[in-house]
């Protein structure tokens, strides 16, 4: 064999094994982490479980694509219930410990704002999909934290135009008494004040998270004769009120419209057929709407047995911009993605969506509907859906600025 022939087999040979080499050292490559803190052991487990299972599968889909910029992704979970020292806990022991490089999930406004105070410590994104306080994008807003359905103050205010358009002047409220509550509470009255709407409020009823008898709240409500009452109970909290209302009819006193939201399956024929609800994205609309909607709603149906809440469709949604973001950025860098989420334009399940560059706020509207149980569904869902955008409801920019200038610095859990 001459000479030039064996130098090159040698070369062709040199190739195959470095080829092989890099195949090898591209498959050891590590997974991408990312977590999931969320409560799913108290009030809102039953959101939780249904958001994470969207979770799961929006990874399991990326990884049957071939990973994110070749790299498997990998989704840690862990339970911070509604308590917001564990929620800052996790997701700071998350990123130093596990290496994590972005966040999801999220629970009542207390403990999404603990979170996010970690997210910034830790310079890693957190992508909120349940629980919305305004503050968390705009008073306490940073670089790293990203709201991915419509804050408390666009929902109170989409709601306090609905209201304006009924013939309703005497209202009663049921709430929970921590943050969230209040400050919805409080964008009511600012509301109807702003536009001197000649209401009045008939009763107030308070009660702390987790709480489960409302005999005496509901027989004060009863006896104030409102026109109209605004539940702003939720989760496990709203199923026990359900019962009990239920007992003294309370829904065929008055008129009935909130936050309602239990989890989907036989739980949810115990809301009231004909209730006014407020959701942060409705499925069957969405799917009507939407083939990419249709075709998530089909797969998580098959995959689960049941049907996607809100919650759900939002948390799909920010695990689709995670990933576009990095592949935008060209890396999983926790600042290179947060850069890149800012500002960004997706394809959601929402439709076209728009992650605004100032607050990480999501463009998302807010959509209300009459809550009936037709035969195609095995579950309530919405019609007569009113969708108001997000862009008559959140505060403008120069709002979000001066608002941010002016906020107490947070302190911290």
């Amino acid at each position: 064999m001459n000479q030039p022939f064996k130098l090159f087999r040698i070369l062709i040979a040199g190739c195959f094994l470095f080829h092989g080499a890099a195949k090898h050292i591209a498959a050891a490559e590590p997974p991408i982490r990312i977590g999931f803190v969320g409560d799913f052991s108290s009030v809102t487990q039953s959101y939780t479980h249904n958001a994470f299972a969207a979770a799961e599968m929006a990874v399991e889909e990326l990884n049957a694509r071939g990973g994110v910029l070749g790299r498997s992704v990998e989704l840690l979970s862990r339970d911070g219930a509604i308590d917001p020292e564990a929620h800052y806990r996790h997701v700071t022991e998350l990123v130093r410990d596990q290496g994590v490089v972005a966040i999801f999930g999220g629970g009542p406004s207390h403990t999404v704002l603990a979170a996010s105070q970690a997210s910034r410590e830790r310079e890693v994104p957190y992508l909120v999909s349940i629980g919305n306080p305004q503050s968390v994008v705009v008073e306490q807003g940073h670089p790293f934290v990203f709201l991915f359905s419509p804050n408390h103050r666009m929902e109170s205010l989409g709601f306090s135009i609905f209201t304006t358009l009924m013939p309703w002047r005497r209202y009663a409220w049921i709430g929970p008494d921590y943050i969230w509550g209040r400050e919805v509470m409080g964008f009511f009255r600012e509301y109807f004040e702003a536009i001197g709407a000649p209401i009045e409020w008939s009763a107030e009823i308070w009660y702390p998270l987790g709480n489960t008898d409302y005999r005496d709240g509901i027989q004060r409500i009863i006896a104030s004769s409102p026109d109209a009452l605004i539940v702003a109970t939720w989760g496990e909290d709203l199923r026990h009120f359900i019962l009990e209302a239920e007992k003294s009819d309370l829904f065929g006193k008055m008129a009935v419209f909130g936050w309602f939201s239990i989890i989907p399956g036989s739980d949810e024929r115990l809301l009231p057929e004909g209730i006014w609800k407020i959701s942060r994205a409705p499925f069957n609309y969405l799917a009507d709407k939407y083939p990419q909607t249709r075709d998530f709603v089909d797969r998580f149906t098959h995959r689960t047995g049941t049907f996607p809440l809100g919650f759900t469709i939002v948390c799909y949604d920010s695990i689709r911009a995670w990933s576009e973001a990095v592949a935008q950025a060209g890396s999983v860098n926790p600042t290179t993605v947060a850069t890149a989420l800012r500002g960004m334009t997706f394809v959601g399940l929402r439709g076209e969506s728009h992650i605004r560059a100032i607050d990480g706020q999501l463009n998302s509207p807010v959509y209300f509907g009459r809550l009936t149980y037709p035969s195609a569904y095995p579950l309530g869902v919405l019609e007569s859906i009113i969708e108001i955008p997000a862009e008559k409801l959140w505060l403008g920019e120069e709002e979000v600025a001066t608002r941010r200038r002016n906020a107490t610095p947070s302190s911290g859990q």
